[in-house]
C-alpha cells in the first residue's frame, strides 16, 4: 500500500491539525492578553509544540504522497515561508511583546497571517484570497 491510498486521512489529519493549531493559539494568546498566566507555562507549551508535531507530520506526509515541490508549486512555497512568519508573530505576541498594546499587535498580526496562509492552501494560488483580484 502507498502513501497516497492514505491521502483522505492525512488530508482530514491535516486540516484537523491546522484548525487546532490556530484555535489553540488564539486561545493562549487572548488568554495572556486577559491575564492568565497558563498559555506560557511548560504544559501548555508542550501541547502546542505536540499539535504542530502533528501537524508537520501530516503536512509532511501530504507533500510525499503527492510528489509536490514547494519550488514548482509557488502555492506551496508561499505557505511555507508564510509558517515561519507566523511562528515569528506569536513568539512575539506570547514571549516577546512588553507591553499589552504590543501583544495585541503581534497576536492580530499573527492571526492575519494564520488566516492568510489559510486562504493561501485553500486556493492553491500564492495569492490567497486575493487571487480573485487578478
Amino acid at each position: 500500500m502507498s502513501l497516497i491510498d492514505h491521502y483522505l486521512a492525512l488530508r482530514h489529519a491535516h486540516i484537523g491539525f491546522v484548525t487546532l493549531s490556530g484555535s489553540y493559539f488564539a486561545l493562549r494568546a487572548f488568554a495572556h492578553l486577559a491575564g492568565a498566566r497558563w498559555p506560557l507555562t511548560l504544559p501548555a507549551r508542550a501541547a502546542s509544540w505536540a499539535v504542530d508535531t502533528g501537524l508537520l507530520t501530516a503536512g509532511s506526509l501530504l507533500w510525499a504522497a503527492l510528489q509536490i515541490h514547494p519550488l514548482e508549486q509557488t502555492w506551496l512555497g508561499v505557505k511555507l515561508v508564510l509558517l515561519v512568519v507566523y511562528i515569528g508573530l506569536g513568539t512575539m505576541a506570547l514571549q516577546r511583546a512588553r507591553t499589552t498594546r504590543a501583544r495585541v499587535a503581534w497576536t492580530l498580526a499573527s492571526l492575519a497571517c494564520f488566516g492568510f496562509m489559510v486562504s493561501v492552501a485553500l486556493a492553491h494560488d500564492p495569492l490567497g484570497v486575493f487571487a480573485a483580484l487578478r
